[in-house]
């Protein structure tokens, strides 16, 4: 057989050269894993006002470089000699509140420049949140570790080190932060806690909303209304749907974000995205905490300021307990986390308890008993594992949304760009009775949404319920779940929003419909964007996964290739 046929390429052979060249060109264009950023290269954080007369604040959130050299964490190094056990808040005595105050009056009493410095605690959150460094390798893109799969992990070794600090302060191995149980809907976990009031306690922070003191129950929904039983039960429809549906890690924890993955310049195809319980309840008690009368939200309404509130530790010390309970305590057995090697590698430095930098990684994280600490059994989180949303609405409402001129909005990018408004209502093809592999769910996913946040806002999603608007009750199963957007004035975001659906769907049984009505609400001014809606079966496996799965195949195909030419 020739080389060429008629002047190209003999197929088989062309074949050959392509399957070749993905294979070969797919490690170099496989993006690397965050690195640690040069501390010496950082520039002012920015933020704008949301309340109040336009103005840009520059904070300096710059972070001091210790004398010495850089420490590599290891297990060996930082030793758990006991347990540490984290409690809940409204439940500890006040022996450990007076330590716990005392804790934070040495941290507060500590020079600004010190690592140790409650100010230089908040400014890590702030430099890491709004902007004051550059991903390492790639000086075009701000870093950021909100919005995708480096959100807990970040998270978790930030309070690992808040703590160690705190309990060298104290002089107590022992000591360990609080949870604030919000998320309890029974036993009084979900206002404001008790501890973090008193005005003249080193945890108290004046900068937070006063309308929502005790006994104000907290709203894991922006905006829900209703009596306090009409919020409980909305309360653990948003549990249920946020954590307990979104079972695997993409969905639960997020997306991929490597180096070069830019939030503010992102396409369809290559946006990130964040899990659902950062988009969902832990974003809402953000705003639900922050002052909504300050300019900018603050304290905990906003990135930049959020840590200068020493509730902040105790809110995501309820993340990560519930990254735990999504893990190990939720029916159908064990979760797996992202085992991406651009996930388990990404690296971040903190300031450990001597004031040392340390530099972490993600894979180091993934297990709270090797750090040396957990949390109790709560005996309210079964209120939200098994709540079961009843259905308000019965068979598909797709025949009367038509008929009422509801129009069908299909995959990016067929549609252009859509603008939301208030909202939107719209008829969406589902995959209705195809064949599935037992193990993918429904997922709905809302692409290239485009939004500046200049100030808070909110998308609901409810299935099936034409009617929806921004007083409808989120207690049903028709309600999906909310994406929340935390204030950073000027900046952009763009993210596909990805939501489980499938329990939905089953419960007001339309799962083999092949279209469904979906409704967007929007709670909020800001403009919003989208670029289609999608409804999918989900493998759980990321892009840069699928890749991988392309680059294996590749080989294969080009070696069985290979063979085979080579022996014409």
């Amino acid at each position: 057989m020739g080389l060429y046929i008629n002047g190209f390429l003999e197929p088989s052979r062309f074949i050959f050269f392509v399957l070749g060249a993905v294979y070969w060109y797919t490690p170099f264009a496989t993006p690397s894993p965050i690195g640690v950023p040069n501390l010496r290269e950082c520039q002012l954080a920015t933020d704008r006002s949301v309340k109040g007369p336009l103005q840009t604040v520059k904070l300096n959130c710059c972070l001091p470089i210790p004398p010495g050299n850089v420490m590599d964490f290891s297990f060996d190094k930082y030793k758990a000699t006991t347990k540490r056990l984290r409690m809940p808040a409204h439940k500890v005595g006040s022996d450990y509140i007076a330590k716990y105050r005392r804790a934070y009056e040495l941290m507060r009493s500590l020079p600004q420049d010190d690592t140790r410095s409650f100010a230089t605690q908040a400014n890590v959150h702030c430099a890491f949140c709004n902007g004051a460094y550059k991903q390492a390798g790639n000086d075009s893109v701000l870093l950021q570790v909100h919005f995708s799969w480096l959100f807990l992990a970040w998270h978790r070794w930030y309070l690992y080190f808040h703590e160690r600090i705190l309990a060298s302060l104290v002089g107590d191995p022992n000591f360990s932060l609080v949870f604030w149980n919000w998320d309890d809907q029974r036993d009084g976990g979900n206002v404001m806690p008790a501890m973090f009031l008193p005005t003249d306690s080193s945890l108290y922070d004046a900068k937070r909303n006063q309308s929502n003191l005790p006994p104000t129950l907290v709203n894991l929904v922006p905006g829900i209304t209703g009596n306090n039983s009409e919020i409980i039960n909305q309360n653990l429809n948003a549990m249920y749907q946020d954590i307990v549906t979104n079972d695997n890690a993409e969905l639960f924890m997020g997306g991929t974000y490597v180096t070069g993955t830019d939030l503010s310049n992102s396409t369809v195809l290559s946006a990130p995205l964040g899990g659902s319980i950062e988009n969902g309840v832990h974003n809402a008690i953000h705003f639900w905490t922050g002052d909504i009368t300050q300019p900018l939200l603050q304290d905990m309404g906003g990135f930049t300021t959020a840590a200068r509130d020493p509730i902040f530790y105790a809110h995501h010390s309820n993340v990560d307990r519930l990254w735990d309970k999504w893990r190990y305590g939720l029916p159908g057995g064990p979760r797996a986390d992202h085992s991406d090697p651009d996930f388990l590698n990404a690296e971040f430095y903190f300031y450990d308890e001597n004031g040392s930098l340390v530099k972490v990684k993600v894979s180091d994280a993934l297990d709270s008993s090797k750090l040396g600490y957990g949390y109790p059994e709560v005996a309210a989180d079964e209120l939200w594992i098994n709540y079961s949303p009843a259905p308000i609405t019965s068979g598909s409402a797709v025949p009367a949304a038509r008929a009422s001129g509801v129009p069908v909005v299909g995959a990016a990018p067929q549609n252009g760009t859509i603008s939301l408004g208030s909202g939107l209502t719209a008829i969406v093809a589902a995959p209705g009775n195809t064949s599935r592999s037992t193990k993918q769910g429904e997922v709905v996913v809302i692409q290239g949404l485009k939004v500046t946040r200049d100030s808070f806002v909110s998308v609901l999603v409810f299935v099936n319920l034409p009617s929806a608007n921004s007083s409808t009750a989120t207690s049903s199963a028709e309600y999906v779940g909310t994406y929340n957007i935390i204030p950073a004035p000027g900046k952009t975001l763009i993210a596909n929003v990805n939501l489980e659906i499938g329990d939905n769907l089953q419960r007001i049984g339309i799962q083999n419909e092949a279209e469904v009505v979906l409704s967007l609400v929007v709670k909020g001014n800001q403009p919003i964007t989208i670029q289609g809606l999608l409804i999918r079966y989900d493998s759980g496996i990321t892009s840069d996964a699928m890749a991988t799965v392309l680059c294996h195949t590749s080989l294969i195909i080009y070696l069985i290739l290979t063979v085979c030419l080579t022996t014409e």
